[in-house]
């Protein structure tokens, strides 16, 4: 009897779930924004229309431009912490400017960094995926900091948190989607960590991120701060 109870103990315990792979995480969010719905939702598009009023202003404040644009991803997109860095007009050098969501500590490092033209053409420091000519996926397994943005995230509890789905969100992701100018050249980013629930921005959040980068650019191609 004692044998029969361990064999039916056994049977009844769930397979242990292997970990899943960067590739996995990569591979789901491509083929998601491959296939996105193109519906878009009235909340949406009244939040967008809002946004384009700034530029009906007699002189376009590009920083409250930003920052509602950072609000607006944070609250329709539901992503939790949302970060928009722009080229400074003063010496070129890229820095992060407005933010959504973050806490206050957090936001104070990110400002204490810049970036160098270079570093945008060049992400061997980074690594990262491409999910489009814009965006670009950063996963805690791979590391994607450098020393001076290690106050940026809490690295301790993205080593406790387990990735167990492909949309699941783990602390220290990050996706970028670049604000392209003339030539495609960047004039500017918006960097977002995981959803409300804890997951991925998923690929229709994406695309109406590329769309708002698209937005901002024409505001920061000739700002001259």
């Amino acid at each position: 009897m004692e044998t029969m109870s361990q064999d039916t103990n056994a049977a009844k315990s769930p397979p242990k779930q292997s970990a899943i792979t960067s590739q996995e995480v990569v591979r789901k969010l491509r083929f998601e924004y491959t296939y996105a719905s193109k519906e878009s939702t009235d909340r949406m598009l009244d939040s967008l229309t809002e946004l384009l009023n700034h530029f009906k202003e007699p002189r376009l404040k590009v920083v409250a431009l930003l920052q509602d644009a950072a609000k607006l991803i944070h609250k329709q997109l539901r992503i939790k912490e949302v970060s928009i860095g722009v080229r400074t007009p003063s010496d070129g050098m890229y820095r992060y400017l407005v933010m959504a969501g973050m806490r206050e500590f957090v936001w104070s490092e990110h400002k204490a960094l810049a970036y160098t033209k270079e570093d945008f053409g060049d992400f061997t420091k980074w690594g990262g995926f491409t999910i489009s000519e814009s965006t670009r996926l950063f996963l805690f397994e791979e590391k994607p900091y450098l020393d001076t943005e290690k106050g940026t995230f809490d690295a301790q509890m993205g080593m406790r948190m387990k990735r167990k789905t492909p949309d699941a969100y783990v602390e220290g992701d990050y996706i970028d989607v670049y604000i392209h100018g003339r030539n495609r050249e960047v004039v500017g980013w918006i960097e977002t960590g995981g959803t409300w629930d804890v997951k991925l921005p998923d690929a229709q959040a994406i695309k109406w991120m590329e769309f708002i980068a698209s937005i901002l650019a024409v505001a920061l191609m000739d700002w001259e701060g």
